[in-house]
């Protein structure tokens, strides 16, 4: 990295753990009726327009979609890659939470490999307990963390 894009990397990090972290924050507000729920909906989504932005710089522009499709997929490849070592770490330091998590995290980030961006009503389903991404209608059980079909969300264009 250049040094001189090394602040817009940093934001472009701060911004989008900042904006996950708020996710759940809402989350957590929406399960206990709290109406500041919206605040973090709402500092969520500013987050993400700032990191989208900083991420935009970092990168030039967006390609057309077909090679989108294959830097995305790319990516998804690389982090399972990359996780698979930090598994071994966890659990040699005994840290069994983050040693499964990561686990998990490797099996659905794999599991993104075989996806493909289909036709026009191509739909999805997000797993929400770890990410697994499955084509089509719920499965009956997520193969990754074993999740019942209702924790799946749907997704459509």
């Amino acid at each position: 990295m250049q040094p001189e894009t090394e602040p817009l990397a940093k934001a472009f990090v701060r911004q989008s753990m900042a904006a996950a972290k708020n996710r759940v924050r809402a989350q957590k507000a929406a399960q206990e009726e709290d109406p500041a729920q919206a605040l973090f909906l709402a500092l969520a989504q500013a987050q993400e327009v700032q990191a989208k932005k900083a991420l935009l710089l970092l990168r030039g522009r967006i390609g057309p979609t077909r090679e989108n499709v294959a830097e995305a997929l790319q990516e998804s490849r690389e982090m399972a890659v990359e996780t698979l070592p930090w598994t071994v770490l966890a659990q040699a330091e005994g840290d069994r939470a983050a040693g499964a998590l990561l686990v998990q995290m490797a099996r659905a980030l794999a599991s993104h490999l075989v996806l493909d961006a289909g036709g026009a009503e191509q739909e999805f389903h997000v797993c929400s307990i770890c990410g697994y991404i499955h084509a089509g209608g719920a499965p009956g059980r997520c193969p990754v963390c074993q999740a019942l079909p209702e924790k799946f969300a749907g997704v459509r264009a």
